[in-house]
């Protein structure tokens, strides 16, 4: 019995974040660079921030919870998403249909809210904080709009202080406090789908016609059993000049037959065979 365990990855095959792969993901990274690249902005001195922990004057991370030692001498940032619904536009949420392959797309808008959780020692600041990022967030939605949501930073909520006992870890929570930020957001999200059997009766239908089943006739009842008899006529090639005719159009026959050959037509009972119809008059005159 082999001891490795099995691991799961990442697909190499998907981006880090996207709207198309990970859109919950993609929502949280780009709120985190919006308060990210608003305080970096901030001259030294003014919460700025920046990617060196070490160097930043504040914290911004989208980790589930803020560590105490990281956050005792600066304010903290922390974000978390709240419930999503998949938002009806119609009938069926039906976007679009192919009637040929029976493809169908549905379309939806996504809406949710983000909450920015500010957190610091000092009850003051962390609602300074707020204010200023959610001013922000309502003035430059656009910003955000470009980057691929739908709708964002209407109406945005500042709560009241409270203590942060959820955000920071172990006991010394109730030290700290918060105040969070509630911004709506909406996404728009498409999606198609391709019912499996349809593609296979497409490949049947191209299959059939390129290899045409064979004909095969039957003649008289059945015999015994529910098969009819089935008769396979294999045609030789007629003789040099087969329609050559005397005057009458007949053409004699050594073995005291009288044979007239007709033009080559189908076959009656295989339509694929052409053959070259011999009528057979015994005793006929003129021999």
């Amino acid at each position: 019995m082999s001891a490795k365990i099995p691991e799961t990855r990442s697909s190499p095959k998907f981006p880090d974040s996207s709207f198309k792969y990970t859109p919950l993901r993609h929502v949280r990274v780009l709120f985190t660079r919006f308060c990210q690249g608003l305080f970096f902005g901030a001259p030294p001195g003014s919460y700025h921030w920046e990617p060196d922990a070490d160097k930043s004057e504040i914290i911004i991370t989208s980790e589930n919870k803020l560590d105490p030692e990281t956050i005792k001498q600066r304010p903290g940032l922390h974000f978390t998403r709240g419930p999503i619904v998949f938002y009806s536009l119609g009938i069926d949420d039906r976007a679009a249909l192919d009637m040929t392959t029976d493809q169908k797309e549905k379309g939806v808008l996504i809406p949710g809210t983000m909450t920015i959780n500010v957190v610091s020692r000092v009850m003051q600041e962390t609602e300074d904080l707020a204010w200023v990022v959610a001013e922000h967030i309502w003035l430059l939605r656009d910003l955000l709009m470009k980057a691929g949501f739908f709708d964002i930073g209407r109406q945005p909520q500042i709560g009241s202080p409270s203590p942060a006992g959820s955000i920071v870890t172990g006991d010394s929570g109730d030290e700290f406090y918060v105040t969070p930020v509630s911004v709506p957001w909406q996404f728009a999200r498409n999606s198609k789908f391709t019912p499996l059997g349809k593609q296979i009766v497409r490949h049947i239908e191209q299959q059939l016609s390129l290899n045409p089943l064979k004909k095969v006739g039957s003649l008289g009842p059945a015999f015994h059993t529910h098969e009819y008899p089935v008769q396979e006529v294999a045609t030789a090639p007629p003789s040099f000049a087969p329609l050559a005719s005397d005057a009458q159009g007949q053409t004699p026959d050594p073995a005291g037959t009288r044979q007239v050959f007709l033009p080559v037509q189908p076959h009656p009972l295989n339509p694929a065979v052409s053959v070259s119809v011999r009528t057979v008059r015994p005793f006929s005159s003129g021999q």
